[in-house]
Order: C-alpha cells, then sequence, then structure tokens
C-alpha cells in the first residue's frame, strides 16, 4: 500500500527524502509531527491545521494505516514450498502443481517455459511435466 484517498482531503503518500529533511529541521516537536501527515497529503503545516478536526482525524488515521507494520509486511498465507527433485509428491499435491505450473506456461511466451522451471521453479522439468500431465488427467500416476 502506498497510497491512501482522505476524502475531501486529498490521497496521503509516504515522504520522501527531500520531506524528510525538511521534518527533521522543524524544532517544534508537535509540528514535526504534524509534518509528517501535513506533507504526505502534499500540504503544509499551516494548511493542515486549517482543516477541520473531523478532516484532520482521517488525514490522521490514513497515516496510521500507511505508516503501520501491516502495511509493509502484509500478512500472507504461508506459500507451500516445492518438492525437491526425486522427492516423493501426493497425487493431490501433484494435480495442485501441476495446476499451477499450466497457468505459469500460458502466461510464459513460446520457448521460455523450460529456462523457467529450470531457473526459477526449484523442481526439474521432467517433474514439470509430471505434474503438469497428472493436472490435465486429473489425477496422479
Amino acid at each position: 500500500m502506498t497510497e491512501i484517498e482522505v476524502e475531501g482531503v486529498g490521497i496521503m503518500r509516504q515522504v520522501n527524502d527531500w520531506q524528510m529533511v525538511r521534518i527533521k529541521a522543524i524544532s517544534n516537536r508537535a509540528n514535526q509531527q504534524m509534518a509528517f501527515v501535513a506533507f504526505g497529503l502534499g500540504m503544509t503545516i499551516r494548511q493542515f491545521k486549517g482543516l477541520l478536526p473531523e478532516k484532520q482525524r482521517a488525514a490522521w488515521d490514513a497515516h496510521n494505516r500507511l505508516y503501520s507494520p501491516m502495511a509493509f509486511n502484509p500478512a500472507e498465507p504461508p506459500r507451500p514450498r516445492p518438492p525437491r527433485p526425486y522427492e516423493r509428491v501426493s497425487a493431490d499435491n501433484m494435480v495442485e502443481y501441476g495446476s499451477k505450473l499450466l497457468q505459469v506456461k500460458q502466461q510464459l511466451p513460446h520457448g521460455h517455459f523450460r529456462r523457467w522451471v529450470e531457473d526459477k521453479s526449484g523442481i526439474t522439468y521432467s517433474q514439470a511435466q509430471r505434474f503438469m500431465n497428472a493436472a490435465a488427467a486429473g489425477t496422479a500416476e
């Protein structure tokens, strides 16, 4: 998440390096904290102070969401690791891996799939073929 729309105020973005230098130069601690929100909205501190209190609260809420730890590390479900070469794989997993490989194969240009499997997937090309055949057939060997 890199920006949040604040209704009636503008778009909240993360501050850039130049703005960060300006914020660090502000001696008043309260204005320094307010500058993060104001600069994120593309305003001056004076303009931000002129907003209605409910607009300021909405801007602060957007700032807190933008800089929350979840914004930087969204909780992703753990991805299953690909099987190692020569590892036994259950029939259900073969079909699942094969269907994902078929999706990737459709997205890549002609002739690039084998290279992608060998370089990026972590499995051998023969495993990939076996998994895709299992997915196409709907059952595993």
